[in-house]
Parts: C-alpha cells; sequence; structure tokens
C-alpha cells in the first residue's frame, strides 16, 4: 500500500460503487442551482450535466469537448459549495483558485521528488546503515544512527524494489552494536514514532490518490459523454448515407448491367460485320478463280515467292507481320463454314435450317469454303517453317524481356505459336515441336550407333550399363527441365485467352514421345537392355539382370521425380502468374499442372510395372538358388520335390508369381554319413548358417529400392518384402533346420546297454554321457542361435532404422501384409520349437533308460555278489542293495551305483546349460529329477527292503540324488518328503508312532508324517523295513508290533492283498 507514489493511485470504494451509476442531465434553465444528488450524496455523487445538454444536435466534437470542460469545473464547484456550505463557489469556483487542490499538488511533487532522491541513493542508504561513526559520543552516536535508520525506512516505504532486506532485518541493523548501557527503550521509542510519521503520510498520500482518482474519473466520464454524444450523431449521419448509397447503387448497377449488354451487342455487330466482309473477299477470290480458270497459288503468295504487287490474296494473309490477325480471321471463317456443313447435315436429315436450295448459292459457298481451306493450310505451313527455322537456329534459353546476344528468339517463337494454336488446337505445331526437339535433343536415343551388338557379344559390364543408364536418364532431365521452361513461356496463354491448357497438351506430347516411343523410347530402350542381358542364359547373367533392374528403378525413379518438380516449377511463367493473381484461371491451373503431374506418375508405373513381376520372379528365383547352394557347397543331399501340377486352362502369356519347391535336407544322409560331428562342422556351422541370411538381406535391399519404402511404396512392396520373407521362412524352416533337428533326435538310442556297467566309473576319466553326446547339446544351442540370429536379421522388431521386414511393413502400412508376414514367423518358430521339443524329449528318454541302467541294472550287480548273488539265482529272492545285515561296514559315503550316476549327471548338466534358456533348462531337468525319483521310489517300493544300516547308505544316496537334482529347476519336494519317508528305516519300532501321528499319538492331530507326505505313503515306505515281517512255515508274517501299530491306528495294511499301485507313488502326482 505504500508504493503508491510509484503507480498510478488506486480507485477507493466509493469510486468503485459510483462506476455503476450513469450520468444525469440538469433540467434547470441556469447552472446556477445546486441539484439534490449532490446535497445528499456529498463527494460521492455522479455528475449532473448542464452545458454539454445545451449544445445544438448538430455541435462539433470540439464544442461538445469544451462544454464538457465547463460541466467538468461545474461537477467540481458544486461539491465545493455543499461541502463548505457556499452556494455562491458554484459560479465563482475555479481550479486555479481551489486551494486544497494545490495543496494536494504540492504533496505529490514534493512526494515524487522524495522518492526519486531516495531511489538516487538508495545504495549509501544502505551503506550507512553499517557504517560506524567514530569519534562520537554515545547520544551523538545514536542520533546518527537513527537518522540513518529514518531514511532506510522511507526506502522501504515508498521503494521497496531498490531494498534489500525486510523489516526484520532493518530492526536488527537498528539494535546492532549497541551495548547494555545504552537506553534501548528511548531508542524503540524513536523508531516507533518514526513509522507511526510514515505511516501518517502515507495514510495522507493514499487519501489524495483517491481524490485525484475520483475527479479524473468523473472529468472520463463527462467527456465520455460527449464523446457517445458525437459517435451517436455520427452513426445517424452513416445510416443516412448508406441508405442512400444502396438506393442510388441499385439504379447504377442496373444501368451498368444494361450499358454492358449494349457494348456486347455492339462488339458482336462489329464482329459479325468484319467476318461478312471477309467473307465476301474470300468469296469474290473464289467467283475470280472460277471465272478466270486460273488458280490462284495460294501457298506461293504466303511464302512470299511472288510480288506483293502481283499477288491476289489480300496483305492481310501473305503479310507475316499479321499473321495472328490472320490465323484468327481464318479461324472464324472455317467456323463459318462448319456452321454450313452442320446445317446442310440438320436440312438433310429433315430438320430444316434455313438455307436456300439455291444451286448457284451452294456452288458459291463451296468454292469459297475451298479457297478457306487453301488459305488455312498454306498459312499453317507458312507458320510452322518458320517456327521450325527459328527452333534450329538454337540459343541461350534466356526469357527475359530483353534476351541477352545468342539467345533462342522466344518472342517470336511465341507468337507464331499462338497463331498456329488457332489451327486445329495446335496439334500439328505440337508433332513439328516434337520432332524437333526429339532430333535435336535426343541423338543418343532416337539414332543408336550400334554399340549394343557389340556388348551383346561380349561380358556384360555392369558399371558401364549403370554409367550410360545414369547419363541417359541425366540427359532427359536436363533437356525436359529446359524444355518445360520453353513450353511455358511459348505455348502459354496471353492476357487475353488466360487459357493454359496449350503448355500442358505440349508437354505432354513431348513426354509421351521420350518415354513410351515404340522403337527408342525409354522403354523401349529398358526392355532390349534386359533381353541382352537374358540372351546370356545363366545364374549370373540372372543376378546381374537383378541389379540392372535395380539400377533402372533407382534411375527411373529419380528422373521423374526431377520431372514432376520442373513441370510444377518452369510450365507456368512468371508473366502467367502474374495473370492468376487477378482472379483468371488460377484453380485451371493448379489441375493442370496436377493432371500433368498423374500423368507422369501413369508412365513411371507403365515403366516399372512391366519390370516388377519379372524382377520379383527372378529375384525369388535366385535367392532360393543361391540360399540351395550355400547347402549344396559342402556336399549335402537335398531331397527332390515332387512335380507340381500343371493347370490345363493356363494361360502361358500370363507370368504367374514364382512359388519356390522346397527342398529338405537328406536325412538320411545327415545321419548315416555326417554324424553328430559331422552336422556341427558342416550345416551348423556358422558361416553356412549366416550365409543364407545374407542373401535375403541383400534381396530385401533391392526390393527396397525397386519398390520404394513409406507410403509411397504401399501395398505393392509389402507384398514383395512378403513373399521374400515367407519364402526365407520356408528354407530356413522346412529345408534346413526342421530336418537337422529331427535328425538330432533320431540319432539318440532310446534303449540302454544289455551289459551291466563296471561301477564305480573312473571320475578321473570323462564322464559317461549317459546315451547323450554333448555335441547334441552343441547342436541344438546353435540351431537356437540360428533361429535368433534369423529373427534378429530378417524381422528385426521395433529396430528403427534396420530397413528389415518388420520396420517396412510398418512404414508402408500395409495392413494386409502384416498379419501374413507374422503368421510365417510364428509358424516357423512354433515348427521349430514343436520339433527341438521332440528331440529334448528323446533325450529325456534316453537320460532316464541309462540312469536306470546305472542305478538298477549296476546297483544291483554290485550289491548280488557271492552267496546273496546264488541265493538271488537259485531262489529269486532278492532284497536289495540296503538290506545290509546289522554290523555292516560303512566306509563309502554312498553306494557306487549313485556316486557314478551324480557324477554322470554332473557332467552332463554342464552341456544342458549351455544348449538351453534357462527356461527350458528349469523345465527339464525338473523332469528328469522326477524321473529320477520314480525308478528310485520304484524299485525301492518293489524289489527292495531296507535294514536299519542300509538307511544310513540309502538316507545318503538321496541326499546326492537330491544334491544333483536341485541343480536346476524349482519344484524338487518330491525329494524333500523322500528324505522324511527315509527316516522310516532308522527309527526303532517304537519310535514309529511318534514319527507317524505326532507326540500326542493321535492319527487324527494333522502331525508327523501322515500329514506331511500322507497315510498312505508312510505305511507303504514303513512296508518294506526288513523287520515289517518275517518268515514262518505257513508263510511270511508281520511282526508283532507292525499288527500292534495298525491296530492303534485303526487302518488296514494297505500292502497285505498284493502289489501296491506303483503310479500313486510317483513325483509328479499331486498329493
Amino acid at each position: 500500500g505504500m508504493g503508491a507514489l510509484e503507480e498510478e493511485p488506486m480507485a477507493s470504494p466509493q469510486l468503485s460503487e459510483r462506476k455503476s451509476s450513469r450520468i444525469m442531465y440538469d433540467s434547470s434553465a441556469v447552472p446556477d442551482g445546486i441539484p439534490d444528488d449532490y446535497k445528499k450524496n456529498r463527494e460521492s455523487t455522479e455528475p449532473v450535466l448542464f452545458y454539454i445538454q445545451q449544445c445544438p444536435e448538430d455541435a462539433s466534437l470540439a464544442r461538445l469537448l469544451k462544454a464538457a470542460e465547463e460541466d467538468i469545473r461545474l461537477h467540481q464547484a458544486r461539491i465545493k459549495a455543499v461541502v463548505q456550505n457556499d452556494p455562491k463557489l458554484v459560479t465563482t469556483y475555479t481550479f486555479e483558485d481551489d486551494a486544497d487542490l494545490k495543496a494536494r499538488m504540492l504533496r505529490k511533487t514534493q512526494r515524487l521528488e522524495r522518492l526519486k532522491s531516495l531511489q538516487e541513493n538508495a545504495s549509501t542508504i544502505l551503506e550507512e546503515l553499517d557504517e560506524v561513526k567514530k569519534g562520537l559520543t554515545a547520544e551523538e552516536r545514536i542520533q546518527v544512527k537513527l537518522a540513518r535508520w529514518q531514511r532506510a525506512l522511507d526506502l522501504y516505504v515508498y521503494s521497496p524494489a531498490h531494498m534489500k532486506m525486510d523489516m526484520l532485518g532493518l530492526l536488527e541493523k537498528l539494535l546492532e552494536g549497541l551495548s547494555e548501557e545504552e537506553p534501548l527503550s528511548d531508542i524503540l521509542s524513536q523508531a516507533s514514532e518514526m513509522c507511526l510519521a510514515v505511516q501518517e503520510n502515507t495514510v495522507v498520500a493514499v487519501r489524495d490518490a483517491s481524490d485525484e482518482a475520483a475527479e479524473a474519473e468523473d472529468a472520463y466520464q463527462i467527456r465520455l459523454e460527449a464523446h457517445a454524444l458525437h459517435a451517436r450523431r455520427i452513426m445517424l449521419d452513416s445510416d443516412d448515407i448508406q441508405a442512400q448509397f444502396r438506393t442510388n447503387g441499385r439504379a447504377a448497377l442496373q444501368i451498368g448491367q444494361q450499358l454492358e449488354f449494349a457494348e456486347s451487342k455492339r462488339r458482336q455487330c462489329e464482329s459479325a460485320s468484319i467476318l461478312i466482309r471477309r467473307w465476301w473477299m474470300m468469296e469474290n477470290l473464289a467467283e475470280q478463280e472460277a471465272l478466270s480458270g486460273e488458280e490462284i497459288q495460294v501457298a506461293e503468295e504466303m511464302r512470299n515467292m511472288i510480288p506483293p504487287g502481283k499477288c491476289r490474296m489480300d496483305p492481310l494473309f501473305t503479310n507475316p507481320d499479321r499473321s495472328l490477325e490472320a490465323a484468327k480471321a481464318l479461324k472464324q471463317l472455317r467456323a463459318v463454314v462448319k456452321a454450313r456443313g452442320n446445317a446442310a447435315t440438320a436440312a438433310a436429315t429433315g430438320g430444316g435450317g434455313g438455307w436456300s436450295g439455291d444451286p448457284n448459292i451452294i456452288r458459291r459457298f463451296e468454292i469459297t469454303a475451298k479457297l478457306v481451306a487453301r488459305t488455312s493450310l498454306a498459312l499453317e505451313q507458312r507458320l510452322l517453317n518458320s517456327f521450325s527455322e527459328i527452333y534450329s537456329k538454337g540459343g541461350v534459353y534466356d526469357f527475359t524481356e530483353d534476351p541477352r546476344p545468342g539467345s533462342i528468339d522466344w518472342i517470336q517463337l511465341r507468337e507464331l505459336a499462338h497463331a498456329l494454336l488457332l489451327f486445329d488446337s495446335g496439334r500439328n505445331l505440337h508433332r513439328r515441336y516434337v520432332d524437333m526437339v526429339i532430333s535435336t535433343r535426343f541423338p543418343e536415343l532416337f539414332q543408336p550407333n550400334g554399340e549394343e551388338d557389340d556388348e551383346e557379344e561380349g561380358t556384360f559390364n555392369m558399371k558401364a550399363t549403370r554409367s550410360k543408364l545414369s547419363s541417359l536418364f541425366h540427359r532427359v532431365s536436363d533437356v525436359c527441365t529446359a524444355e518445360f521452361e520453353l513450353i511455358a513461356h511459348v505455348f502459354g496463354a496471353d492476357e487475353e485467352s488466360g487459357s493454359n491448357e496449350m503448355p500442358l497438351t505440349a508437354a505432354r506430347a513431348l513426354l509421351q514421345r521420350v518415354i513410351s516411343d515404340p522403337k527408342s523410347g525409354l522403354q523401349a530402350r529398358i526392355t532390349d537392355l534386359l533381353e541382352s542381358v537374358d540372351r546370356r542364359g545363366d545364374f549370373d547373367a540372372g543376378a546381374k539382370k537383378l541389379d540392372t533392374f535395380v539400377v533402372v528403378h533407382e534411375k527411373a525413379a529419380g528422373l521423374f521425380s526431377l520431372l514432376k518438380e520442373a513441370a510444377e516449377k518452369n510450365l507456368v511463367p512468371d508473366k502467367f502468374l502474374q495473370v492468376e493473381s487477378r482472379g483468371m484461371g488460377e484453380e485451371s491451373t493448379s489441375n493442370s499442372i496436377e493432371s500433368l503431374k498423374q500423368f507422369l506418375t501413369s508412365q513411371e508405373i507403365a515403366l516399372s510395372s512391366s519390370h516388377r513381376r519379372g524382377y520379383l520372379n527372378l529375384e525369388l528365383r535366385l535367392l532360393h538358388h543361391d540360399c540351395c547352394a550355400t547347402l549344396s557347397a559342402i556336399n549335402l543331399t537335398l531331397v527332390k520335390p515332387p512335380p507340381p501340377k500343371k493347370h490345363r486352362n493356363s494361360d502361358k502369356a500370363d507370368l504367374e508369381e514364382y512359388v519356390a519347391p522346397v527342398l529338405p535336407l537328406d536325412k538320411p544322409t545327415l545321419k548315416r554319413e555326417l554324424g553328430l560331428t559331422g552336422i556341427l562342422s558342416g550345416p551348423l556351422k556358422s558361416s553356412t548358417l549366416r550365409q543364407p541370411l545374407i542373401y535375403a538381406t541383400d534381396s530385401l535391399a533391392r526390393a527396397r529400392l525397386m519398390f520404394g519404402v513409406g507410403k509411397k511404396g504401399g501395398e505393392s512392396t509389402a507384398g514383395v518384402i512378403t513373399s521374400i520373407y515367407g519364402q526365407m521362412c520356408a528354407f530356413y524352416g522346412q529345408a534346413f533346420l526342421y530336418p537337422i533337428v529331427e535328425s538330432l533326435g533320431e540319432l539318440l538310442h532310446r534303449s540302454a546297454p544289455a551289459n551291466p556297467p563296471t561301477l564305480p566309473f573312473d571320475e578321473s576319466a570323462p564322464a559317461h554321457d549317459l546315451g547323450v553326446d554333448p555335441a547334441f547339446w552343441v547342436a541344438l544351442e546353435r540351431v537356437h542361435s540360428a533361429a535368433k540370429s534369423f529373427d534378429r536379421e530378417l524381422w528385426a522388431e521395433n529396430r528403427t532404422g534396420s530397413g528389415r521386414v518388420w520396420e517396412i511393413l510398418v512404414t508402408t502400412q500395409a495392413v494386409d501384409s502384416m498379419p501374413v508376414a507374422r503368421r510365417c514367423r510364428v509358424n516357423f518358430f512354433s515348427e521349430l520349437e514343436r520339433r527341438g521339443e521332440a528331440a529334448i524329449l528323446r533325450a529325456l528318454d534316453t537320460l532316464a533308460a541309462h540312469i536306470h541302467w546305472i542305478l538298477v541294472a549296476g546297483g544291483e550287480s554290485m550289491s548280488a555278489t557271492g552267496g546273496s548273488r546264488i541265493r538271488h539265482h537259485i531262489t529269486g529272492a532278492y532284497n536289495g542293495p540296503y538290506s545290509l545285515p546289522s554290523g555292516s561296514a560303512l566306509e563309502a559315503p554312498n553306494s557306487p551305483a549313485v556316486k557314478s550316476l551324480t557324477y554322470c549327471l554332473r557332467s552332463q548338466f554342464v552341456n544342458i546349460q549351455a544348449a538351453l534358456t534357462p527356461q527350458s533348462l528349469s523345465s527339464f531337468w525338473t523332469a528328469l529329477s522326477m524321473r529320477l525319483y520314480d525308478i528310485l521310489v520304484t524299485r525301492l517300493l518293489q524289489h527292495y527292503y531296507v535294514s536299519t544300516v542300509g538307511a544310513v547308505i540309502l538316507s545318503r544316496d538321496v541326499e546326492a540324488l537330491r544334491s544333483v537334482s536341485m541343480l536346476a529347476g524349482s519344484d524338487h519336494t518330491h525329494w524333500d518328503n523322500l528324505r522324511e519317508l527315509v527316516t522310516l528305516y532308522m527309527t526303532p519300532p517304537d519310535a514309529l508312532k511318534t514319527m507317524l501321528v505326532g507326540p500326542e499319538g493321535d492319527v487324527n492331530s494333522g502331525k508327523g508324517l501322515f500329514k506331511r507326505v500322507g497315510r498312505l505313503q508312510s505305511l507303504v515306505f514303513m512296508s518294506r523295513r526288513v523287520d515289517y515281517r518275517y518268515k514262518t512255515v505257513q508263510g511270511e508274517k508281520k511282526s508283532a508290533w507292525a499288527v500292534e501299530l495298525l491296530e492303534e491306528f485303526g487302518v488296514q495294511d494297505p500292502t497285505e492283498h498284493g502289489s501296491v499301485n506303483i503310479a500313486m507313488f510317483a513325483a509328479g502326482r499331486k498329493q
């Protein structure tokens, strides 16, 4: 609020309330009185105007503003009279004599000067706050400090922007350096008085600002009322003027239309009169020719071969300087002849026509028409010869108004062209112009020198061909660009016609001849070049033809792009653009340019579409040949496919899209001649795996160049890319990787050797491969890497700038091709995964068979020795390797079979881990763990008995097998349960109850092994104790403790009535 000295004073609340009121007018006859509103509201009343309303209706703005100034003085005088209770002030008050106003203005001036002084000395004031005066008494020092602090306070209040501290910091500066003996209360009291003085000054400043704002608002409202009255009067005058304009303008428009119609009729009559006179002139010449019998030498007179004095034709036709006028006259005469012919036809068909049947009239008309035709032909021929002569001279293309020496005379060409365009719309002119451009500008294109025959006999030089095509296309681009500018200036419309069709027609005729000429056009020359490559007939020539296709398309795309740019830039001269700016044919010009660009687009499509199908078939054929040749180069045998079925109704002329046959690798050759080592060093060699991908990426790059990228290529590019990708998926999958993976699985033998192994294995020697050679896992890893490389190098999803299949299909926005390509990709990986899973499952079966071979056949052959083996062969009774009698030695930590098996499994795990992904490794090793568990548990529950000493060995074996099973995978709870169940064989019979149901001895307590592994499993495993049964003469009987335990539990023996369903104890069965 204290910053009011710097800014405009804010209006008081009273002012805001008064803004919604309306200005009133004084109804009294003299300004001496004081209206009642002033007596009621005093200073807050709205102005009551007197002098403004006394002004006449047609008063000027200056007079209204002068009256407004009088009302402003009167308003303030009335307020002063009411406030001071002195009615005389209404007539005697003036602003110059107002003491309050003078005092307020003086205070404002003083405040502004003080503010200016504070702002100029702001830095000095702040520095003096920190300065300490020396050589003064304490009282003098305090007074100096208070004086300086007062100036800082004024700076803080009146110019806060120049103050670098707040009020609290200002107080700290005041008290800084004061000792306890100095009167602190006196200092603060004086500071308080300073603040009160500043506050009083601020209140006065705010009140002055409020009064000044109120007076300014009242003055503004009064002046605004004067301007409003003047504006309303002007608006009324404007309405009157507008009404008069509408009335008079309508009449003027009607008069103008009538005059225009009359002028058009006058011009028509004048034109008809001139046409009739010229017809009579030609009719008289024809009559004279017929009567004299001597033919007028029209052509010779037109070419000025006869002296002017002897010419019988009118000088209009023989004077070259009047060629344009003569051409227009002849066009009108030909229109009369044409109209007569149409009328005669209508009369012959019964349509009338109003023509007389007098034979003499008809004869005269016919001979006149023939003379008009001869004259038109002769004049057109003269103009064409003149055009050819000037164009043949050549020169620099300088189209300024003042061409430099040596430039082509384009102004004369333009005049001749305007005259020739009146003859059959310039058809002969266009033909003549195109012939001259072809003959003079393209000798290398339309006048071949026989070099092609020499090239056909030798080898195909790709570099020379590229250079030749580049120079040819550059020549076409340069010539057409220059000729477009010439066409625009020579064939362009004049200001009278405003037509711009002729330049585009001439340009189109030129392009049609250069590109599509059946003998020597660009398309014909390119076709000849490709046919010369075809005559060589080998695959190397096919590769060169592919490169030629790409070069031709690349150069053609650049050529047509330059031609479109040149057409848009050069075919409309600046002069015609100025005509367009005046509204003459702007839309027509734009449409014509677009039409020519569409024509160029159609020519480009016609030039490239005829080659694209041939390119695609050749690209697919050579890609398939190169991929198959890569496999043949390493002596691999490919299976020949059955011959395709031929369609009877197939048209030989139709070139169908090439479909590559699937030539899979011969699996018997892979298995019999190569084996795992040969497969690794042959088809799965990194260079062999990578070479087809290199060929495919080259094909994709050529296709992008041939068909374009982005939205420009569209569905055509997407279709080609999809065809290449689909063929590569078929080759890399069905012909290459699928047979290899199937052969890998078939090379594994699921059956183990018939003879038991000699245990334990020597751990210093390489571990037994358990039927699965390490090369099998290396081969699987290479197949997996090859599949990832195939996807990374060809599909490359989300790899911006790769130029691969996914990016191309996304940029072309082809909605139909993307699903097809995705389906090819999904089928490739799903089929490869299915075959890979089959091979891995076969490896799992092979490992399981060899685990059984080592664990069962090898383990039992080691334990069944001496008398045990004899008794086993004689009686068939064998209690297994864990039915050791009491007192047997326990030196070995594990049985030989388990020790050898874990050694082999750990060695095999290294190979498997390197080949499979973490997820696949987890699944595979979990499945192997379950197979291992099932083999051990099945043998244990069906054939083995466990003694207390054997339980120690069994516990160690279970722990070793569990340890090797925990190398990978996550679901190994079956081994944890088996660890708990093995304790049943170590526990004395009297403690079995506590172990099975818990310390409470309650079957339903939910504790013990009954809760953890189940009642059935616990009882069946307990039945394999050596002391569970004993032999008698009547047969085997359960021990007394077993019978008593079962009776306490109230359950039957699950093994009493025969064999147990071993499937109930499989590792994969959920509890």
